[in-house]
Protein backbone atom coordinates (compact mmCIF):
# COMPACT_ATOMS: atom_id res chain seq x y z
CA UNK A 1 0.00 0.00 0.00
CA UNK A 2 1.56 3.37 -0.96
CA UNK A 3 1.55 6.01 0.99
CA UNK A 4 -0.58 8.97 0.74
CA UNK A 5 1.01 12.26 -0.16
CA UNK A 6 -0.40 15.16 1.64
CA UNK A 7 -1.87 17.68 -0.86
CA UNK A 8 -2.30 15.69 -3.83
CA UNK A 9 -6.16 15.77 -3.69
CA UNK A 10 -6.37 19.85 -2.91
CA UNK A 11 -4.23 19.67 -6.37
CA UNK A 12 -6.32 17.46 -8.17
CA UNK A 13 -9.50 20.19 -7.44
CA UNK A 14 -7.45 23.19 -7.99
CA UNK A 15 -6.77 22.76 -11.73
CA UNK A 16 -9.03 26.04 -12.40
CA UNK A 17 -7.67 29.54 -11.91
CA UNK A 18 -7.96 31.03 -8.73
CA UNK A 19 -10.41 33.90 -10.43
CA UNK A 20 -13.03 31.66 -11.96
CA UNK A 21 -16.02 32.07 -10.11
CA UNK A 22 -15.56 35.81 -10.44
CA UNK A 23 -15.27 36.00 -14.02
CA UNK A 24 -18.65 33.35 -14.03
CA UNK A 25 -20.83 35.77 -12.09
CA UNK A 26 -19.79 38.41 -14.56
CA UNK A 27 -20.67 36.64 -17.39
CA UNK A 28 -23.65 35.76 -16.10
CA UNK A 29 -24.63 39.36 -15.56
CA UNK A 30 -23.60 40.45 -19.10
CA UNK A 31 -25.79 37.50 -20.31
CA UNK A 32 -29.26 38.79 -18.56
CA UNK A 33 -28.81 42.34 -19.37
CA UNK A 34 -28.99 40.13 -23.23
CA UNK A 35 -31.74 38.16 -22.66
CA UNK A 36 -33.68 36.97 -26.13
CA UNK A 37 -37.40 38.37 -26.91
CA UNK A 38 -40.23 36.27 -24.39
CA UNK A 39 -42.94 35.12 -27.19
CA UNK A 40 -45.27 34.18 -25.12
CA UNK A 41 -45.34 37.24 -23.39
CA UNK A 42 -45.74 38.90 -26.15
CA UNK A 43 -48.65 36.84 -27.19
CA UNK A 44 -50.14 37.48 -23.65
CA UNK A 45 -50.00 41.14 -23.91
CA UNK A 46 -51.54 41.60 -27.81
CA UNK A 47 -54.53 39.15 -26.44
CA UNK A 48 -55.01 40.98 -23.85
CA UNK A 49 -55.35 44.26 -25.96
CA UNK A 50 -57.36 42.52 -28.22
CA UNK A 51 -60.05 40.86 -25.55
CA UNK A 52 -60.16 44.78 -24.07
CA UNK A 53 -61.13 46.23 -27.69
CA UNK A 54 -63.52 43.90 -28.43
CA UNK A 55 -65.10 44.63 -24.97
CA UNK A 56 -65.13 47.89 -25.61
CA UNK A 57 -66.59 47.82 -29.43
CA UNK A 58 -69.56 45.66 -27.60
CA UNK A 59 -70.60 48.04 -25.14
CA UNK A 60 -70.40 50.51 -27.90
CA UNK A 61 -73.30 48.29 -29.78
CA UNK A 62 -75.05 47.99 -27.30
CA UNK A 63 -75.43 51.44 -25.86
CA UNK A 64 -75.88 52.49 -29.19
CA UNK A 65 -79.69 50.86 -29.94
CA UNK A 66 -80.37 52.23 -26.14
CA UNK A 67 -79.67 55.39 -26.94
CA UNK A 68 -81.84 55.58 -30.02
CA UNK A 69 -84.33 54.17 -28.36
CA UNK A 70 -83.95 57.01 -25.78
CA UNK A 71 -84.21 59.34 -28.77
CA UNK A 72 -87.07 57.18 -30.08
CA UNK A 73 -89.06 58.13 -26.68
CA UNK A 74 -87.39 61.65 -26.60
CA UNK A 75 -89.49 62.16 -29.93
CA UNK A 76 -92.52 59.92 -29.52
CA UNK A 77 -93.10 62.37 -26.44
CA UNK A 78 -92.64 65.38 -28.63
CA UNK A 79 -95.10 64.34 -30.82
CA UNK A 80 -97.50 63.87 -28.04
CA UNK A 81 -96.71 67.46 -26.81
CA UNK A 82 -97.62 68.40 -30.32
CA UNK A 83 -100.72 66.53 -30.52
CA UNK A 84 -101.86 67.65 -27.31
CA UNK A 85 -100.95 71.57 -28.12
CA UNK A 86 -103.10 70.76 -31.65
CA UNK A 87 -106.06 69.49 -29.58
CA UNK A 88 -106.00 72.32 -27.20
CA UNK A 89 -106.32 74.84 -30.62
CA UNK A 90 -108.83 73.27 -31.79
CA UNK A 91 -110.92 73.14 -28.63
CA UNK A 92 -109.93 76.27 -28.67
CA UNK A 93 -110.87 77.52 -31.74
CA UNK A 94 -114.16 75.14 -31.00
CA UNK A 95 -114.95 77.20 -28.39
CA UNK A 96 -114.19 80.54 -30.20
CA UNK A 97 -116.63 79.55 -32.45
CA UNK A 98 -119.57 78.52 -30.69
CA UNK A 99 -118.87 81.96 -28.32
CA UNK A 100 -119.22 83.39 -31.36
CA UNK A 101 -122.41 81.45 -32.81
CA UNK A 102 -123.90 82.40 -29.74
CA UNK A 103 -123.14 85.97 -30.32
CA UNK A 104 -124.11 85.99 -33.94
CA UNK A 105 -127.36 84.35 -32.36
CA UNK A 106 -128.48 87.09 -30.13
CA UNK A 107 -128.70 89.50 -33.93
CA UNK A 108 -130.32 86.32 -35.32
CA UNK A 109 -132.89 84.79 -33.05
CA UNK A 110 -135.07 84.25 -36.22
CA UNK A 111 -133.11 82.54 -38.17
CA UNK A 112 -131.34 80.15 -35.61
CA UNK A 113 -134.95 79.52 -34.04
CA UNK A 114 -136.11 78.04 -37.32
CA UNK A 115 -132.63 75.80 -37.41
CA UNK A 116 -133.36 74.19 -34.63
CA UNK A 117 -136.95 73.46 -34.93
CA UNK A 118 -137.46 69.79 -34.79
CA UNK A 119 -139.25 68.26 -37.82
CA UNK A 120 -142.51 67.76 -36.35
CA UNK A 121 -142.70 71.61 -34.48
CA UNK A 122 -141.93 72.46 -38.68
CA UNK A 123 -144.78 70.42 -39.07
CA UNK A 124 -147.19 72.03 -36.65
CA UNK A 125 -145.63 75.48 -37.42
CA UNK A 126 -146.91 74.89 -41.35
CA UNK A 127 -150.62 73.75 -39.79
CA UNK A 128 -150.77 76.78 -38.05
CA UNK A 129 -150.05 78.88 -41.27
CA UNK A 130 -152.66 76.94 -43.27
CA UNK A 131 -155.24 78.14 -40.37
CA UNK A 132 -154.14 81.38 -40.47
CA UNK A 133 -154.44 81.90 -43.76
CA UNK A 134 -157.98 83.27 -44.36
CA UNK A 135 -157.68 84.95 -40.88
CA UNK A 136 -154.68 87.04 -41.79
CA UNK A 137 -157.03 88.01 -45.50
CA UNK A 138 -159.79 88.65 -43.48
CA UNK A 139 -158.18 90.88 -40.80
CA UNK A 140 -156.41 92.73 -43.96
CA UNK A 141 -159.36 93.44 -45.94
CA UNK A 142 -161.28 94.60 -41.99
CA UNK A 143 -158.63 96.47 -40.75
CA UNK A 144 -157.01 98.55 -43.78
CA UNK A 145 -160.04 98.19 -46.02
CA UNK A 146 -158.03 97.28 -49.38
CA UNK A 147 -159.60 96.52 -52.23
CA UNK A 148 -160.15 92.91 -53.75
CA UNK A 149 -157.10 93.08 -55.77
CA UNK A 150 -154.90 94.13 -53.14
CA UNK A 151 -156.30 91.30 -51.01
CA UNK A 152 -155.23 88.63 -53.39
CA UNK A 153 -151.56 90.29 -53.11
CA UNK A 154 -151.20 89.75 -49.81
CA UNK A 155 -152.30 86.18 -49.63
CA UNK A 156 -149.86 85.55 -52.70
CA UNK A 157 -147.43 86.99 -50.75
CA UNK A 158 -148.47 85.42 -47.44
CA UNK A 159 -148.47 81.41 -49.74
CA UNK A 160 -144.62 82.40 -50.70
CA UNK A 161 -143.00 83.32 -47.95
CA UNK A 162 -145.02 79.74 -46.01
CA UNK A 163 -143.91 78.16 -49.12
CA UNK A 164 -139.85 79.66 -48.72
CA UNK A 165 -140.12 78.32 -45.17
CA UNK A 166 -141.72 74.96 -45.17
CA UNK A 167 -142.37 72.43 -47.83
CA UNK A 168 -145.59 70.67 -45.77
CA UNK A 169 -149.27 71.03 -46.50
CA UNK A 170 -152.14 70.11 -44.05
CA UNK A 171 -155.20 71.33 -45.11
CA UNK A 172 -156.22 67.46 -46.08
CA UNK A 173 -155.95 67.02 -42.31
CA UNK A 174 -159.72 67.54 -42.02
CA UNK A 175 -160.44 65.50 -45.18
CA UNK A 176 -163.94 67.75 -45.94
CA UNK A 177 -166.86 65.69 -47.42
CA UNK A 178 -165.04 65.14 -51.27
CA UNK A 179 -167.76 63.31 -52.38
CA UNK A 180 -170.49 63.99 -54.77
CA UNK A 181 -174.04 65.63 -53.74
CA UNK A 182 -176.24 63.49 -56.15
CA UNK A 183 -177.22 60.15 -55.45
CA UNK A 184 -175.32 56.99 -57.24
CA UNK A 185 -177.92 55.16 -59.51
CA UNK A 186 -179.04 52.23 -57.90
CA UNK A 187 -178.41 53.33 -54.29
CA UNK A 188 -175.09 53.63 -51.87
CA UNK A 189 -172.63 52.22 -53.23
CA UNK A 190 -169.36 50.24 -51.71
CA UNK A 191 -165.72 49.11 -53.16
CA UNK A 192 -162.94 46.60 -50.87
CA UNK A 193 -159.63 47.06 -52.53
CA UNK A 194 -157.36 44.46 -50.90
CA UNK A 195 -153.62 45.10 -51.15
CA UNK A 196 -150.82 43.45 -51.29
CA UNK A 197 -151.85 40.94 -53.89
CA UNK A 198 -148.54 39.45 -55.17
CA UNK A 199 -149.42 35.63 -55.50
CA UNK A 200 -151.59 32.75 -57.52
CA UNK A 201 -152.61 31.57 -53.67
CA UNK A 202 -154.45 34.78 -53.00
CA UNK A 203 -155.73 35.11 -56.18
CA UNK A 204 -157.54 31.91 -56.22
CA UNK A 205 -158.70 32.90 -52.49
CA UNK A 206 -160.00 36.17 -53.94
CA UNK A 207 -162.04 34.39 -56.55
CA UNK A 208 -164.05 32.18 -54.14
CA UNK A 209 -165.64 35.43 -52.77
CA UNK A 210 -169.23 35.80 -54.32
CA UNK A 211 -168.68 39.91 -53.78
CA UNK A 212 -166.72 42.24 -56.13
CA UNK A 213 -163.16 42.87 -54.42
CA UNK A 214 -160.90 45.13 -56.40
CA UNK A 215 -157.25 43.27 -56.30
CA UNK A 216 -153.83 46.11 -56.04
CA UNK A 217 -151.69 44.28 -57.19
CA UNK A 218 -147.70 44.75 -56.03
CA UNK A 219 -145.32 45.99 -59.05
CA UNK A 220 -142.99 42.52 -60.14
CA UNK A 221 -140.04 42.14 -57.83
CA UNK A 222 -137.55 39.94 -56.47
CA UNK A 223 -139.31 37.91 -54.51
CA UNK A 224 -141.92 38.03 -56.77
CA UNK A 225 -141.02 38.54 -60.39
CA UNK A 226 -144.61 37.45 -62.14
CA UNK A 227 -147.01 39.61 -60.58
CA UNK A 228 -148.08 41.14 -63.50
CA UNK A 229 -149.49 38.20 -64.94
CA UNK A 230 -151.54 38.11 -62.12
CA UNK A 231 -153.64 41.11 -63.80
CA UNK A 232 -155.25 39.14 -66.55
CA UNK A 233 -157.01 37.35 -63.47
CA UNK A 234 -159.55 40.21 -63.26
CA UNK A 235 -161.42 42.40 -65.07
CA UNK A 236 -160.46 45.63 -63.10
CA UNK A 237 -157.61 45.53 -60.89
CA UNK A 238 -155.30 48.21 -59.21
CA UNK A 239 -151.50 48.80 -58.80
CA UNK A 240 -150.17 48.76 -55.06
CA UNK A 241 -147.27 51.32 -55.74
CA UNK A 242 -145.09 51.34 -52.80
CA UNK A 243 -144.15 54.91 -51.44
CA UNK A 244 -141.74 55.54 -48.65
CA UNK A 245 -142.80 55.69 -45.06
CA UNK A 246 -141.68 57.34 -42.04
CA UNK A 247 -141.36 54.23 -39.71
CA UNK A 248 -141.38 50.95 -41.51
CA UNK A 249 -138.01 48.58 -41.98
CA UNK A 250 -139.29 46.33 -44.62
CA UNK A 251 -139.03 48.57 -47.80
CA UNK A 252 -140.09 46.73 -51.11
CA UNK A 253 -137.92 47.67 -54.13
CA UNK A 254 -138.05 50.23 -55.97
CA UNK A 255 -140.50 52.33 -53.47
CA UNK A 256 -140.32 56.11 -54.64
CA UNK A 257 -139.29 58.23 -51.96
CA UNK A 258 -139.66 61.77 -51.17
CA UNK A 259 -137.39 64.03 -52.79
CA UNK A 260 -137.22 61.85 -56.22
CA UNK A 261 -136.11 63.75 -59.21
CA UNK A 262 -139.44 64.39 -61.82
CA UNK A 263 -137.49 61.67 -64.19
CA UNK A 264 -137.57 58.93 -61.78
CA UNK A 265 -140.93 59.32 -60.52
CA UNK A 266 -142.19 59.50 -64.60
CA UNK A 267 -139.91 56.39 -65.34
CA UNK A 268 -141.17 54.67 -62.63
CA UNK A 269 -144.89 55.25 -64.23
CA UNK A 270 -143.84 53.90 -67.52
CA UNK A 271 -142.61 50.65 -66.12
CA UNK A 272 -145.70 50.17 -64.45
CA UNK A 273 -147.18 50.93 -68.03
CA UNK A 274 -144.94 48.53 -69.47
CA UNK A 275 -145.69 45.33 -67.16
CA UNK A 276 -149.35 46.41 -66.38
CA UNK A 277 -151.23 46.74 -69.54
CA UNK A 278 -154.11 49.21 -69.69
CA UNK A 279 -153.29 49.81 -65.94
CA UNK A 280 -156.08 52.59 -64.94
CA UNK A 281 -155.95 52.63 -60.84
CA UNK A 282 -152.99 52.97 -58.35
CA UNK A 283 -153.36 53.22 -54.49
CA UNK A 284 -150.48 53.40 -52.31
CA UNK A 285 -148.59 50.93 -50.24
CA UNK A 286 -147.24 52.16 -47.03
CA UNK A 287 -145.94 56.46 -48.13
CA UNK A 288 -146.88 58.04 -44.95
CA UNK A 289 -143.60 60.23 -45.28
CA UNK A 290 -143.84 60.35 -49.25
CA UNK A 291 -147.77 61.39 -49.40
CA UNK A 292 -146.45 64.15 -46.51
CA UNK A 293 -144.49 66.00 -48.74
CA UNK A 294 -146.70 68.43 -51.26
CA UNK A 295 -143.53 68.32 -53.56
CA UNK A 296 -143.08 64.85 -54.05
CA UNK A 297 -147.24 64.03 -54.23
CA UNK A 298 -147.66 66.77 -56.63
CA UNK A 299 -145.10 65.43 -59.43
CA UNK A 300 -146.42 61.85 -58.78
CA UNK A 301 -150.42 63.11 -59.53
CA UNK A 302 -149.01 64.88 -62.67
CA UNK A 303 -146.99 62.04 -64.03
CA UNK A 304 -150.22 59.78 -63.02
CA UNK A 305 -152.48 62.65 -64.82
CA UNK A 306 -150.38 62.33 -67.94
CA UNK A 307 -150.76 58.81 -68.16
CA UNK A 308 -154.61 58.66 -67.63
CA UNK A 309 -153.99 56.55 -64.26
CA UNK A 310 -156.44 57.62 -61.77
CA UNK A 311 -154.70 57.53 -57.80
CA UNK A 312 -157.10 56.44 -54.81
CA UNK A 313 -155.29 58.29 -51.56
CA UNK A 314 -154.84 55.12 -48.74
CA UNK A 315 -154.40 57.47 -46.21
CA UNK A 316 -151.46 55.99 -44.63
CA UNK A 317 -151.29 59.07 -43.00
CA UNK A 318 -153.50 62.07 -42.16
CA UNK A 319 -150.73 64.06 -43.05
CA UNK A 320 -151.33 63.38 -46.66
CA UNK A 321 -151.48 66.32 -48.96
CA UNK A 322 -152.83 64.15 -52.15
CA UNK A 323 -156.13 66.22 -51.47
CA UNK A 324 -154.14 69.34 -51.98
CA UNK A 325 -152.00 68.04 -54.94
CA UNK A 326 -155.41 66.77 -56.49
CA UNK A 327 -157.17 70.11 -56.66
CA UNK A 328 -154.13 72.01 -57.64
CA UNK A 329 -154.00 69.75 -60.61
CA UNK A 330 -157.84 69.33 -61.70
CA UNK A 331 -158.09 66.21 -60.15
CA UNK A 332 -160.61 64.05 -58.14
CA UNK A 333 -159.77 63.05 -54.97
CA UNK A 334 -160.85 59.98 -54.12
CA UNK A 335 -159.62 58.11 -51.03
CA UNK A 336 -160.29 55.30 -48.04
CA UNK A 337 -162.46 55.25 -45.63
CA UNK A 338 -162.04 52.54 -43.68
CA UNK A 339 -159.20 49.81 -42.61
CA UNK A 340 -160.91 46.65 -42.48
CA UNK A 341 -158.25 44.55 -40.86
CA UNK A 342 -155.83 46.39 -38.91
CA UNK A 343 -156.49 43.75 -36.51
CA UNK A 344 -156.58 40.62 -37.27
CA UNK A 345 -159.39 39.25 -36.03
CA UNK A 346 -162.76 38.13 -37.83
CA UNK A 347 -164.92 39.29 -35.51
CA UNK A 348 -163.44 42.73 -35.46
CA UNK A 349 -162.93 42.71 -39.00
CA UNK A 350 -167.12 42.08 -39.43
CA UNK A 351 -167.68 45.14 -37.21
CA UNK A 352 -165.25 47.63 -39.32
CA UNK A 353 -167.43 45.84 -42.49
CA UNK A 354 -170.34 47.40 -40.85
CA UNK A 355 -169.15 50.60 -40.63
CA UNK A 356 -168.38 50.37 -44.07
CA UNK A 357 -171.43 49.98 -45.12
CA UNK A 358 -172.46 52.54 -42.81
CA UNK A 359 -170.42 55.06 -44.07
CA UNK A 360 -171.81 53.92 -47.74
CA UNK A 361 -175.15 54.50 -46.66
CA UNK A 362 -174.20 57.82 -44.91
CA UNK A 363 -172.20 59.52 -47.78
CA UNK A 364 -173.61 57.16 -50.92
CA UNK A 365 -170.10 55.84 -51.57
CA UNK A 366 -167.66 54.69 -49.50
CA UNK A 367 -163.83 52.78 -49.91
CA UNK A 368 -162.68 50.30 -47.75
CA UNK A 369 -159.50 48.73 -47.57
CA UNK A 370 -157.81 44.67 -46.65
CA UNK A 371 -155.49 42.60 -46.77
CA UNK A 372 -154.81 38.93 -48.21
CA UNK A 373 -155.16 37.36 -44.22
CA UNK A 374 -156.47 34.09 -43.60
CA UNK A 375 -158.78 35.94 -41.21
CA UNK A 376 -159.67 38.68 -43.63
CA UNK A 377 -161.36 35.82 -45.60
CA UNK A 378 -163.10 34.35 -43.63
CA UNK A 379 -164.99 37.48 -42.38
CA UNK A 380 -165.58 38.13 -45.91
CA UNK A 381 -167.24 34.73 -46.20
CA UNK A 382 -169.02 35.47 -43.41
CA UNK A 383 -170.32 38.91 -44.41
CA UNK A 384 -170.71 38.25 -48.26
CA UNK A 385 -174.35 36.22 -46.88
CA UNK A 386 -176.04 39.10 -45.32
CA UNK A 387 -174.04 42.28 -44.30
CA UNK A 388 -174.16 44.30 -47.29
CA UNK A 389 -177.83 44.27 -47.40
CA UNK A 390 -178.69 48.10 -48.87
CA UNK A 391 -175.52 48.76 -50.50
CA UNK A 392 -173.77 47.69 -53.54
CA UNK A 393 -170.23 46.11 -53.61
CA UNK A 394 -168.66 47.21 -56.70
CA UNK A 395 -165.27 47.33 -57.90
CA UNK A 396 -163.36 50.78 -57.79
CA UNK A 397 -163.99 51.64 -61.40
CA UNK A 398 -167.87 52.20 -60.74
CA UNK A 399 -167.16 54.54 -57.54
CA UNK A 400 -164.50 56.74 -58.51
CA UNK A 401 -166.75 58.73 -60.67
CA UNK A 402 -168.75 60.10 -57.59
CA UNK A 403 -165.73 61.82 -56.01
CA UNK A 404 -164.74 65.27 -56.63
Amino acid sequence: MSPKIKGAGKTASKSKPKNSNRNSRLNSSLNSKKRPFNVTRAFLAVFVLVMLAWLAALMMIKEEPQEKKANLAQNNNTQKIHELLESKKKKSSVLDEQNSSRAISKDNKIANIYEEISDEKLKEFSKKLQEQKEEFIAKTLIEQNISEQNASKEQSTFEKTAEQALKYSYSANSHFKRKSHKAPNGGPKLAIIMDDISTNAQVRELKKLSIKVTPSIFPPEKEHPKTAELAKEFSVYMVHLPLQALNYTNEKANTLHTGDSKEKISQRIKDIKKDFKGVKYINNHTGSDFTSDFKSTLALLAELKNSEIYFIDSLTTNKSTVLDASKKLGLKYAYRDVFLDNEQNVSKILKMINKAVAVAKKDGVAIAICHPYKSTFEALKIAQKDAFNGVEVVYVDKIYEYYK
